[in-house]
């Protein structure tokens, strides 16, 4: 039982909840509330909100009254409607697994989405000239900002990151904020990490990357993550950070405690373990 529970404890500090959800079924306590969020988890971070969303109803009526679990249902309805803030903040946590998780292709393939969802959001929020937006909204697909940019501002690039920049250069030179947000990620280095992933089974070819390959071109990967922040810093979207962590503290806790979760005494032989 420790040593299931040693390994239980690790996935979960990896953010590996699908295999966390497995090892805690082999225990016979998939019905607990440390199950349950786990299971929600592990949709949320494939970006399933909705099914993570419904999950948490089967928690205990003791735990969905706890503060923390009312705080993650909001969220996740945040999700569900696309908010920018919640949805960067999201984006933001999904890079990090990857970087804890030493997935480098797939690190490049969300750097690569998450510089596209930036320039997307800086176009319509200043295209539509609306206060309210939703990562949801149809006009978000690149088909779309492309025939916009074509149609009303008379830009052709076929490239939707070159194409919104062209844009900014055009129509947002006076506000300092867009300009140095575009200089951030159409750097040299962000152009040389983005080279990377074009080079990758992500991209167009077959290479594989090393966290030697992210360094030489970028520094430590967590510069990316601070880039990223800076320019949503910038934009004004509020990141709501260390998410999974504060779950993962969450869940840990719930391992402890066997009379709210009904993991019986078993677990009493680890109480002090975390």
């Amino acid at each position: 039982m420790v040593e299931s529970y040693n390994v239980l404890t690790k996935l979960i500090d990896r953010y590996d909840y699908g295999g966390a959800l497995q090892v805690i079924k082999e225990m016979g306590f998939e019905n607990s509330d440390a199950a349950i969020l786990i299971e929600s988890c592990k949709y949320a971070v494939n970006f399933d909100f909705e099914t993570a969303f419904s999950i948490l109803d089967r928690l205990s009526e003791v735990r969905k009254n706890k503060s923390e679990i009312k705080g993650l249902v909001s969220n996740l309805e945040s999700l569900i409607r696309g908010e920018p803030n919640d949805m960067f903040s999201e984006l933001i946590e999904n890079i990090k697994f990857q970087i804890v998780n030493e997935e480098y292709i797939d690190f490049l393939g969300r750097v690569y989405r998450f510089k596209e969802a930036i320039f997307k959001y800086i176009f319509i929020k200043k295209h539509l000239n609306k206060n309210q937006f939703s990562f949801l909204l149809d006009i978000m697909s690149k088909r779309r900002i492309l025939k916009i940019l074509r149609k009303k501002y008379k830009i052709y690039n076929s490239n939707m990151v070159y194409a919104i920049t062209t844009y900014i250069n055009r129509y947002l030179s006076d506000e300092k904020r867009y300009v140095e947000i575009a200089k951030i990620l159409n750097s040299e280095k962000m152009t040389n990490l983005i080279e990377l992933r074009n080079n990758s089974i992500v991209g167009h070819g077959f290479k594989g990357v090393s966290r030697e390959d992210i360094v030489k071109v970028y520094g430590n990967p967590y510069h990316v993550l601070d880039d990223f922040k800076h320019c949503l810093n910038l934009l004004d979207v509020k990141l709501f950070e260390y998410k999974y962590s504060k779950l993962n503290d969450i869940i840990k806790k719930e391992l402890n405690k066997p009379d709210e979760c009904d993991m019986g005494e078993n677990f009493g032989i680890v109480p002090n373990m975390i």
